[in-house]
């Protein structure tokens, strides 16, 4: 009986392994497309007959879909499953990047890069990934396992930011896009294994076919009239803002600086390594300190970054030191920012709040992607943004401060 037990004891780690592996998978590969599409934009720049401006404008409306499409996907998972709207992700997202490099005029690339493509992304976002995961590993798991999964991103900058730059340089944007579908492929059967976990599991502590017959508008009324749900948005808001800088412009800023493809892509490998230790360090602090107080310190640490972007002179070192930055605080938003809704609210609501409060997130990033296609046709550069996105994070750092409850479960 006691070997049983410890044989039943050493499957179920291997099972909470596979499971958190599973998730890493779909998020770092989705997450290292959504954040490299400022390198797609100068492979897409001479074959699709479109000019900066209007890449970024797709740019921006994609990521305008990447906000508004999660809570409605959020509902969907709710009512059929998390898995379900994963495999959407996974077909949506092959589509567009088979495409988008066919693409010969600003319609047919708004269609496909600027709606398919991160349409298809959305459905591979944190929320629905860690959504799927939960019954598997129980809340008290996947709240320290949030930071692990989110850190996934960071693999997928690390090790497609230098591979596309690579391929593209070599071999042109049709052929890079097309081989960033294969890991998508590997997915599928992934998925299937992830839908059938989740199957055989259930969360006891909540009632979720009750949650499921909730509408979008009940959940949201409850989540509007509490205060901190409010200074949630409000940070999420200005982050989408800084990090569309990053994924949209920041590739094309340091060229602009003098800094060769390759040294600029590898900056970008070294945000992706940022990126997994800011979240995987701020995903720990979180089981000791109070979320709304890392929230507001990560904040407060892009004050300094744009600062620096506005007086430092722009040499490869700086590069690094500024990208490594922009890395640790990049994703370092998402665990608590996600933790406090998870805990006010309940894990099964999370990801159609948390995915609500991408709508803002994603505002603020199509502002930042359009406003710097914008700037540098005018030759104004990428100063404007930074000055900007420095005002956006002191506002940011004073509501996360001015969160009262960030403690106790309000389910």
């Amino acid at each position: 009986m006691e070997q049983s037990n410890l044989q039943q004891k050493k499957l179920n780690i291997i099972q909470l392994i596979v499971a958190v592996a599973a998730a890493c998978l779909v998020h770092g590969v989705m997450q290292g497309v959504h954040d490299n599409y400022g390198i797609m934009l100068n492979g897409l720049l001479p074959v699709t007959n479109v000019d900066y401006a209007g890449i970024s404008f797709c740019i921006g409306a994609g990521a305008l879909v990447y906000g508004f499409a999660q809570p409605f996907l959020g509902m969907l998972a709710l009512r059929k499953s998390n898995v379900f709207v994963i495999f959407i992700g996974i077909l949506s997202t092959i589509v567009g990047l088979v495409i988008t490099p066919l693409c010969r005029n600003i319609f047919t690339l708004f269609i496909f890069f600027g709606l398919v493509l991160p349409f298809g992304t959305t459905g591979l976002c944190f929320g629905i990934v860690m959504g799927a995961i939960t019954p598997v590993l129980g809340e008290r798991r996947a709240a320290i396992v949030s930071g692990i999964v989110q850190a996934s991103a960071g693999i997928g900058d690390a090790l497609m930011s230098p591979g596309l730059e690579r391929i593209i340089s070599g071999f042109g944007i049709r052929t890079a896009m097309t081989i960033t579908t294969l890991p998508f492929f590997i997915m599928v059967p992934v998925a299937f294994w992830l839908g059938k976990k989740s199957r055989d599991c259930t969360i006891v502590s909540r009632d979720k076919k009750t949650i499921g017959n909730q509408s979008l508008s009940s959940i949201l009324k409850v989540a509007f009239a509490d205060r901190d749900y409010r200074l949630i948005l409000i940070g999420f808001a200005t982050c989408g803002f800084n990090m569309s800088i990053i994924e949209s412009h920041l590739f094309s800023q340091y060229l602009s600086y003098g800094i060769s493809g390759k040294t600029a892509s590898l900056t970008l490998t070294i945000y992706g390594i940022a990126t997994m230790t800011g979240a995987v360090f701020v995903g720990f602090l979180g089981a000791k300190f109070r979320m709304k107080n890392i929230l507001g310190c990560v904040y407060a640490m892009r004050i300094l970054i744009s600062l620096g972007f506005l007086i430092l002179p722009k040499t490869v070192p700086f590069a690094f030191l500024a990208t490594t930055l922009l890395g640790m605080s990049g994703d370092a938003t998402v665990p608590p920012t996600s933790g406090i809704i998870s805990r006010k609210f309940g894990a099964e609501k999370m990801a159609v709040l948390y995915g609500f409060t991408l709508i803002g997130h994603q505002i603020g990033a199509f502002a930042s992607s359009y406003l710097g296609g914008i700037l540098v046709k005018m030759n104004m550069g990428y100063s404007p943004l930074w000055a900007i996105n420095m005002v956006l994070a002191v506002i940011a750092s004073i509501a996360s401060f001015s969160i009262r409850n960030d403690k106790t479960s309000m389910g």
